[in-house]
């Protein structure tokens, strides 16, 4: 693409294809170039392709890189399709707090994903389905979103949540193995519950 260094213009690459097609009565202009590496890259490494997409409805060109070998237009679809998945983590990550989570166990590993992927969907859901609610006096053009009903979930107090009746859902975990009662938490032999130089305080005093 044309660019500017040092006060110098430097030219556009010319593109090995161009296409066009009309979006939503726009014509939608697209500029292909093959068969690219990366300028640190060795001989033989893969290649990839760049298309340049300009919309009349955005300032400026959308550029993706990409190895499919597929047209400009199939291409500016995926990406149209693409914004809607990404609002799911977006609502479990930056709404919901998500983000911040971490784990190390390899089972929480699946688990806290599922959870997010989960919790960001009832979010999106619930937001989507309720009356749009403002969340103070200068919101004058007020949306279903996600962020408002977050912030208005905020001001309610988790004691005032109604609960249905009854258990949601029974757990069948197997148990009989584990022991119960007072064997389940009766110490064994030589255990030691605080350091033994606490231990050793204790006798002196």
């Amino acid at each position: 693409m044309p660019r500017t260094h040092k006060g110098k213009t430097i030219a556009a690459t010319p593109p090995d294809a161009t296409a066009q097609w009309v979006g939503a009565g726009r014509i939608v202009r697209a500029q292909v170039w093959d068969n690219l590496v990366l300028a640190t890259a060795q001989p033989g490494a893969a290649t990839f392709r760049c298309v340049v997409i300009h919309d009349p409805r955005y300032r400026g060109p959308l550029v993706m890189a990409t190895n499919l070998p597929v047209s400009a237009y199939a291409l500016w679809c995926l990406s149209r399709d693409r914004w809607p998945v990404e609002q799911v983590p977006l609502a479990a990550k930056q709404m919901l707090g998500a983000h911040r989570a971490c784990v190390s166990g390899s089972e929480s590993r699946h688990r806290l994903p599922e959870v997010v992927v989960l919790a960001g969907k009832v979010l999106t859901y619930v937001a989507a389905t309720t009356a749009a609610m403002a969340t103070g006096f200068w919101d004058r053009h007020r949306r279903p979103t996600c962020g408002r009903l977050r912030r208005v979930l905020l001001r309610v107090d988790f004691s005032e949540v109604p609960v249905p009746a009854g258990s949601l859902r029974k757990k069948a975990s197997v148990t009989a193995h584990l022991p119960k009662g007072v064997q389940g938490h009766r110490r064994r032999p030589g255990m030691l519950t605080l350091p033994a130089h606490s231990l050793r305080r204790r006798k002196v005093a």
